[in-house]
């Protein structure tokens, strides 16, 4: 069969070009690590991403494996292995009145999925190799989250699992796993995403497509293995304590056709309690127009020793999202806020708040922020898979704890290909950039950022 050939050659060619390549205070926003949505419904919050997975790879390179393997148990007959190719350049140059700072480097790798069927329609498992290599990589210009903060590669076994299929719908799952949460996530805008060790109950009750659905997880992470690492570090130890502590979570989301109301809390003692709610409501107006509002709240406050900062805090981010969107166009506009004592806290992820930019955060203390966006598909207009996005962020605060008064904008542009040609299907490539400037005490300071991003997903049977 030529064509069959044709796509397993080129995707083949593709993966290695990727994956097999190589010889030797940013914002981290959740939206990052998502396509630019086509439709209004497509565009998630943060909860509703944890109970969303991205789709599985539409190509697959040897279909006649998985025909091979009909006749044999579960176990082998529903296995899959999924490929992840990745190559990523970063430039990052912030400037301020005494010096200017460069990370830079371009890797290549990625990671490659292991999963089992079910031995006695009961138990399964996984494993995730992840690695990234340089390509290129100054030594004096690391720290870009792509490779080792030294610039040098990593391999690491990010994900070994398993999984006790309670019944369809309500899974318990232990070991090296990534989650999808809004203060606890795979962080995937570089190489390789986080994953965390621990255990957690995955379940959901009724069907979101047809009434009411509550969808809800819960459980404990020991440790996690950040994005340019290579080991599990505690909890604690990765959000800045000198101490051995994990984190417990629990939280739902309640779905009724297009209005949900999701929470989601995160206990580690001695270190932070994070308290994350969000509620959204979608309509559909006349000539072709749906519109979505959306709300969110997260409280921080620590707990126990307070042996995160040495002393007590508190504080708390509020944030509004209005999206319209008509057939492939979304006008985008959002509003945050930030509690005037006390700075929020990302000590495990990026963080939601819908203003999190690509090199902003604006989450100082008292820091008020507001971003209007503008994205569309192109794929109606002849340009199949074309999507572009621009958006721009402002901040201020006045408040005592954030220093002197302080203003701070950014433009962000965003462009990708997802093509719909079945021998690269999987295939996403991205030209982001970013132009950041903070201005406090008659200073400015400002960041530049380019990325370039390919993605190539695959199954291999």
């Amino acid at each position: 069969m030529p064509g069959v050939r044709t796509s397993r050659w080129v995707a083949l060619a593709v993966a290695v070009a990727t994956a097999g390549s190589g010889s030797g205070a940013l914002a981290q926003g959740f939206q990052q690590a998502l396509p630019i949505p086509s439709t209004e419904a497509k565009s998630l919050t943060a909860i509703e991403r944890l109970f969303a997975p991205l789709p599985p790879p539409t190509l697959t390179l040897f279909p006649e494996a998985r025909s091979a393997l009909q006749d044999t148990p579960a176990f082998f007959r529903d296995s899959k292995v999924e490929i992840n190719a990745r190559s990523y350049y970063r430039d990052h140059v912030q400037n301020t009145p005494n010096r200017a700072t460069l990370n830079e480097a371009w890797a290549a790798g990625g990671w490659a999925t292991l999963e089992t069927g079910r031995l006695f329609n009961l138990v399964s498992g996984g494993a995730v190799f992840q690695t990234s290599l340089p390509l290129y990589a100054p030594q004096n210009a690391g720290n870009t989250g792509l490779l080792l903060p030294d610039q040098q590669g990593y391999a690491v076994v990010g994900e070994l699992y398993g999984k006790l299929h309670l019944s369809e719908t309500h899974t318990f799952i232990a070991g090296r796993y990534s989650y999808d949460t809004p203060f606890l996530n795979g962080q995937d805008n570089r190489m390789t995403p986080n994953t965390f060790y621990g255990y957690a109950l995955r379940g959901s009750l009724g069907d979101a497509d047809t009434g009411p659905a509550f969808r809800y997880g819960g459980g404990y992470i020991a440790a996690m293995k950040p994005r340019d690492a290579d080991v599990f570090t505690s909890m604690s130890r990765v959000a800045g304590a000198n101490v051995d502590r994990g984190v417990g979570v629990g939280g739902g989301l309640f779905t009724w056709q297009r209005a949900s109301l999701g929470v989601i809390e995160y206990y580690s003692q001695d270190i932070i309690n994070i308290l994350y709610g969000e509620g959204k409501y979608g309509v559909s107006l006349p000539y072709g127009i749906d519109a979505a509002l959306a709300l969110q709240y997260a409280d921080q406050r620590a707990t126990g020793a307070n042996l995160l900062t040495g002393s007590y805090f508190s504080t708390g981010q509020f944030g509004a999202r209005l999206q319209v969107g008509r057939d492939a166009g979304i006008v985008t506009m959002a509003y945050t806020v930030v509690n005037p004592g006390y700075a929020m806290q990302s000590p495990w992820s990026f963080n939601p708040f819908y203003t999190d930019a690509l090199a902003l955060s604006f989450q100082r203390a008292g820091e008020n922020a507001l971003q209007v966006g503008l994205s569309y598909d192109f794929s109606s207009l002849g340009l199949k898979g074309v999507a572009a996005a621009t958006q721009y962020f402002r901040g201020w605060t006045a408040a005592p704890a954030a220093g002197a008064p302080l203003v701070e904008d950014e433009w962000d542009f965003n462009l990708e290909w997802r093509p719909d040609w079945k021998p690269i299907s999987g295939l996403w490539l991205r030209a982001r950039y970013g132009l950041a400037r903070t201005t406090q005490n008659n200073s400015t300071t400002t960041q530049n950022e380019v990325r370039l991003i390919l993605n190539y997903t695959v199954n291999l049977y």
